[in-house]
């Protein structure tokens, strides 16, 4: 079977790729365990020398990248170039933080000292969303700590995973540092449980995650997953309103509305909340939406017609449990697999379709009498990813997150990873920690 590449906003066919069979899986899952008994004795000067050129390589080629990322999953260029950029920013992180990272650590009041050790090939499941920062974020912490990297990318992405894998080599890669595997979704347990793989990793669903683990347990092998978000955006009765508004309508619909971390519920205290859905479905309604291509757009289509599929029947879903659409909510006529921006009052946040992860343009507003309301809304969610809390008085959201089982609070900023973050997953969410160092290592300690 051949992957085909489909541009989502015309249908056109972009690329078909070849799916690597038994015997072509073999031969890379052997470069890869060779490439691993090189890589980790490579010193970590060298190491660190490395991912400084695949930073330097990418800051090149940021928009030859960006619009090969649009041209196969649809968000707009600017985003698809800031994509690329923060994989540099990541990159020239580790390459200047490696070393401090990896120092051996002493164990206090004994005689011993923790030291950081590579563990062999790690397998990676990786999505179509953030084709390039998502591998790379796995990729940069992985390859420093001496592992190295086979990663089965999302089946829509393919041209995005050659293109990863040639520029693992440019930048000076050893053979088997990377090494992207074609196969279908039902050829991963096979590879989890070869024994040149070491451990194994997931970005997607909670069904591919569940998969992925069940695999890994059976195998007997560690394991990092990150399974998604409905993460809620607190907006507290001292807020400034203007710019709670501003920045929660970027949160919902930055990259395309298609982010784990993105904003999705936004619970705002009812002396804020006429004020706020108001604004909030203006500034929604004049997002431009066409040809991510071209400049000023800031939504594009959603990656496949799957999505947009199971996006509206999410929306219809909701509508039935109650909900009110003030914009958005129908299919536009035309090619493509554009949605508008959606957004939905009235959704009881006990309802099953308010817990489940909108994955495009929609936005859910939900009132609130008081703090306490707010946190039981925000943890109704069985995803536990990251949450954001808007307030005058910094004390307040400080006070939060010992309520909730969610990850990352912010007051009056934006929220994204950053590479000396550790992401710890919780919930329906995953388990394991990203961007975290090591990423995939032993701890052994030494006396």
């Amino acid at each position: 079977m051949n992957f085909e590449s489909r541009n989502p906003a015309t249908g056109e066919l972009l690329g078909v790729y070849r799916e690597h069979d038994k015997a072509e899986t073999d031969a890379r899952l052997q470069r890869a365990w060779d490439g691993w008994r090189h890589w980790s004795r490579t010193p970590l000067h060298e190491r660190t020398a490395f991912l400084t050129r695949l930073a330097e390589l990418l800051e090149e080629r940021a928009e030859t990248y960006g619009r090969l990322i649009t041209a196969e999953m649809g968000k707009p260029l600017a985003d698809s170039i800031l994509e690329i950029e923060k994989c540099a920013w990541d990159a020239r992180h580790l390459a200047k933080a490696g070393e401090p990272y990896l120092k051996p650590q002493p164990v206090p009041g004994l005689p011993a000292q923790i030291i950081y050790e590579s563990v062999g090939p790690i397998f990676s499941v990786q999505p179509w969303n953030v084709p390039f920062w998502q591998v790379l974020r796995f990729f940069n912490t992985t390859a420093i700590v001496g592992n190295t990297a086979i990663i089965k990318h999302a089946e829509s992405v393919q041209g995005c995973a050659e293109a990863l894998e040639t520029l693992v080599r440019d930048a000076g890669g050893p053979e088997g540092l990377y090494v992207n595997l074609a196969i279908q979704v039902e050829a991963c347990a096979a590879v989890i449980a070869d024994p040149r793989v070491r451990a194994a990793t997931v970005t997607g669903s909670v069904r591919a995650g569940r998969a992925v683990a069940e695999e890994a347990a059976r195998a007997g092998k560690r394991v990092v997953l990150e399974l998604g978000g409905s993460d809620p955006f607190i907006v507290l009765e001292d807020a400034d309103l203007a710019k709670a508004v501003q920045l929660a309508v970027t949160s919902r619909y930055f990259n395309n509305s298609e982010g784990c971390i993105c904003a999705k519920r936004f619970l705002v205290a009812e002396s804020l909340f006429d004020d706020f859905t108001k604004e909030f479905v203006e500034q929604s309604k004049a997002l431009p939406m066409g040809d991510p291509m071209k400049e000023g757009i800031k939504l594009g289509p959603l990656a496949t017609s799957g999505a947009r599929k199971n996006l509206h029947r999410q929306v219809l879903d909701a509508v039935k449990a109650g909900a009110r659409t003030l914009t958005g909510g129908e299919i536009p006529a035309g090619p493509g697999n554009f949605y508008p921006p959606t957004v939905l009052v009235g959704l009881p946040p006990e309802a099953a379709i308010a817990k489940e992860e909108f994955f495009g343009p929609v936005a859910m507003i939900f009132p609130f009498k008081n703090e306490d309301e707010a946190i039981r809304i925000a943890n109704i969610t069985d995803f536990g990813l990251s949450a954001a809390v808007w307030s005058r008085a910094s004390s307040r959201p400080a006070a939060l997150p010992a309520r909730s089982s969610l990850e990352w609070y912010l007051s009056m900023t934006s929220l994204a990873p950053i590479p000396a973050r550790r992401s710890e997953a919780s919930r329906l969410q995953g388990m394991g920690a990203n961007l975290a160092l090591p990423a995939h290592g032993n701890l052994p300690t030494q006396n």
